[in-house]
């Protein structure tokens, strides 16, 4: 890999599938907001008093996280011990598409609304917290769970970037990972250093298997030419009598996964050699990537019903055994379960440009965000179950499940799954164990975690042979894009600009499929211009003016000047 300085932080929000945690009760999580309340208690304090169960709603418009849909109030379950441990149980409202819609609507007509929320969208963040219905959880933690230890330990870079984000501390963040976050918890070996340094949920991951049955090699498939021999070999192999599925791209999120991991690989950056800021579609390298998804489509490797499926539809293709490569977010598709996946890193473009890889050095503020509703009855439940669930104790139980049923630890006190362990974490979606996402703490796991091998959790090992494959490939140019990430809301809503973006992302959806479904070389060429044309005219070089403002300020104040490498 080509760097352009050693990086420090991985921006590993969505690695959910390694994601891990574990260690011993170090935190107070005593109930203090229940003391001088006596001469009126609320439903809340009384049930704590009482030892009654009581039932919160957590609504989370991330459609494919799939936690039991029944919680279990059975001590000897992960969700039973966390009620225990509480006195609250869970009913998820999960919508199975439009979460954020339907969110909005909860907004508008102030029914039903949530005890707790988990959202991606930072907008949707922002809307919740100028509603007035949500908590800063600073003030909420310190009037009902003043001990918690979230108040004296949360790491203050990632504290840091929520705040500019989001104007205070309202949300929880899912899967820190930060320098300060490592300063307590270094990692417990080189396999974690590899993956903070080098891991990429977007890549290319290829079946094993089929390789071998047509007589390839990984470095036979490392280039633009090599892959599309491979996949005119494979086109009409079976497996198991089913026709193989030569190319799997990300179904209906494909522009955001596959298209955005192919320009990458084929040396797209976000702004030019002047590191001036631009659009990814303007970069030239787009044109490549658009051209290997057309000609894999036109020679048939991959059918246009795959851009319009959900996320289960890819999992259960991944899981069929028939996919020869899959290109997108490997992250969501649970591919770790099978150790025939591979991946040879970068596609190295006919045209020769580098291959190119965003890492930013910045902490994180979150790929999943929490919120904790005003409106709840159980404040003080709520503010106990947020500081256990993020504690040693909490995490320990609800990522692991129970020492010596589900782990070990070995003679240096690290973590160790068993098979149970390993099992009942791959059928998360019925056994709960390491199924809440949001409170995953990916430093935390890598430190306490006895680092994988083949032997102890071959899942981890497969996974980090893929995913780590494209940053650690030495034609990668690794560069920090701390200050070339822009946030949601650059463009107030309702101005002229938000408008002119929403008009833009509708145009180039629809264009892209079509450029993408083209039947010749000339269609091909014609459409794609069409698309920088309109895309013009419709203003995106005004947007980009504004975003290149944006990142140029950034870049000053942060002390890092990214620049294109190959246009």
């Amino acid at each position: 890999m080509k760097r352009m300085k050693p990086l420090a932080l991985s921006g590993l929000l969505a690695l959910s599938l390694l994601v891990t945690a574990c260690g011993n009760s170090g935190s107070t999580n005593g109930n203090a907001g229940n003391a001088g309340n006596a001469a009126s208690p609320s439903p809340d304090s009384a049930g704590a008093d009482s030892g009654k169960l009581d039932q919160a709603v957590w609504f989370s418009s991330i459609d494919f996280w799939n936690p039991p849909a029944t919680w279990n109030t059975d001590p000897k379950s992960v969700q039973g011990a966390i009620s225990e441990a509480t006195g609250l149980s869970f009913e998820f409202n999960i919508p199975a598409q439009d979460g954020d819609t339907k969110l909005n609507l909860m907004l508008v007509s102030g029914k039903d609304f949530p005890d707790v929320l988990t959202v991606t969208n930072d907008v949707m963040v922002k809307k919740l917290i100028q509603s007035g219905k949500v908590w800063d959880l600073e003030e909420f933690l310190t009037k009902y769970d003043p001990e918690s230890h979230i108040l004296k330990d949360f790491p203050a870079d990632v504290k840091e970037v929520i705040e500019e984000r989001d104007g205070g501390f309202y949300s929880y963040p899912s899967h820190i990972n930060s320098a300060d976050a490592r300063s307590v918890y270094p990692p417990s070996g080189e396999f974690y250093v590899d993956l903070i340094d080098y891991a990429s949920n977007l890549g290319i991951m290829v079946n094993g298997n089929i390789l071998e049955q047509i007589g390839m090699t990984l470095e036979d498939i490392r280039t633009e030419e090599g892959l599309l021999a491979a996949y005119d070999k494979a086109k009409n192999l079976k497996v198991d009598g089913a026709p193989v599925i030569t190319l799997l791209v990300d179904g209906k999120g494909y522009q955001d996964s596959t298209l955005k991991f192919l320009q990458n690989t084929f040396g797209a950056m976000v702004v030019n050699k002047d590191g001036t800021y631009r659009d990814l579609l303007l970069a030239p390298e787009t044109k490549d990537a658009l051209s290997f998804l057309n000609q894999s489509m036109r020679s048939g490797y991959f059918e246009p019903g795959q851009m319009t499926v959900d996320n289960a539809a890819v999992k259960a293709d991944v899981a069929s055994g028939r996919v020869f490569t899959f290109i997108g977010n490997t992250a969501n598709t649970s591919f770790q379960l099978n150790d025939y996946w591979q991946s040879q890193g970068p596609i190295l473009a006919a045209s020769g440009k580098v291959p190119t890889l965003d890492k930013s050095e910045r902490a994180g503020g979150g790929w999943m965000k929490t919120l904790i509703s005003k409106d709840t009855k159980y404040p003080e439940k709520l503010a106990k179950w947020l500081s256990y669930m993020t504690s040693k104790e909490g995490m320990m139980l609800h990522i692991y499940g129970f020492e010596g049923e589900h782990y070990t630890l070995d003679d240096k006190g690290l973590l160790v799954k068993t098979e149970k362990g390993l099992k009942d974490a791959a059928d998360y979606m019925n056994t709960a164990v390491s199924a809440i996402w949001p409170f995953h703490h990916t430093t935390f796991s890598y430190s306490v975690q006895q680092p994988p091998t083949e032997e102890t959790d071959k899942e981890a090992v497969t996974a980090n042979k893929v995913q780590a494959a494209y940053g650690k490939d030495e034609q990668t140019h690794i560069y920090d894009s701390s200050a070339l990430e822009l946030p949601a809301d650059l463009f107030p809503a309702s101005s002229d600009n938000a408008n002119l973006e929403m008009q833009i992302k509708a145009y180039k959806e629809a264009q892209i499929a079509k450029i993408v479904m083209a039947k010749t070389d000339d269609e091909f060429n014609q459409l794609y211009n069409e698309l920088i044309e309109q895309l013009k005219k419709l203003g995106i070089e005004k947007l980009d003016a504004e975003r290149n403002q944006y990142i140029q300020q950034k870049s000053d104040e942060y002390g890092v000047h990214a620049k294109g490498i190959n246009s």
